[in-house]
């Protein structure tokens, strides 16, 4: 049996590239039966609140595979500018990892609840966006979150974000019926 550690600040670079890698690589499910979670934070961005436009910088925080990026721009048509954050490139810590610049638009899909203080990049990736920020998340009211993953561990609830000034809408995204939670914060 093979075990999942969960990044800490205290690890190398190296060591959290490594541990990434190995993250990547296990066995997860296809693409298109992950897809609905693409698809629901590119709604958001497309909405009439968001409005995300080919001019926007995207910032995906915990990119992964960049299947956002595919996303955006098979299903929906996007040319704007996609910037990859993930421990996987540089051995980012996404536990102190503090944005750089202000960018458009940070997505930060399935990550939040791989961290101890999700709170903090939250508040940082707000302080950081000139439009928005979308989010999605397992919603803790169908699944144990905990046990979903060895590496979650924090269950982000609907009132976490309706905290931090988020709207709230519930999909399917692993098979149960409102599973999933998907989040936008906008600068307005």
């Amino acid at each position: 049996m093979t075990t999942t550690t969960v990044t800490t600040t205290t690890a190398s670079a190296a060591d959290r590239i490594q541990r990434c890698e190995e993250y990547i690589h296990r066995p997860r499910t296809p693409y298109l039966a992950r897809k609905a979670r693409y698809d629901a934070a590119c709604h958001l961005l497309f909405s009439a609140r968001a409005r995300i436009s080919n001019d926007d910088i995207l910032a995906d925080v915990g990119a992964g595979m960049a299947e956002l990026d595919m996303c955006l721009r098979v299903d929906y048509g996007w040319r704007g500018r996609y910037v990859p954050v993930d421990g996987w490139l540089d051995g980012t810590d996404l536990e102190t990892w503090t944005p750089p610049r202000p960018f458009d638009w940070f997505a930060c899909l399935e990550v939040l609840e791989h961290l101890r203080d999700p709170d903090r990049l939250v508040t940082a990736m707000q302080a950081h966006a000139t439009r928005g920020l979308v989010i999605t998340t397992p919603n803790p009211e169908v699944w144990d979150v905990l046990s979903m993953d060895p590496t979650h561990v924090t269950p982000i609830s609907r009132t976490m974000l309706h905290d931090w000034g988020f709207t709230t809408t519930l999909h399917t995204f692993y098979g149960k019926y409102q599973d999933g939670i998907a989040g936008l914060w906008t600068r307005e």
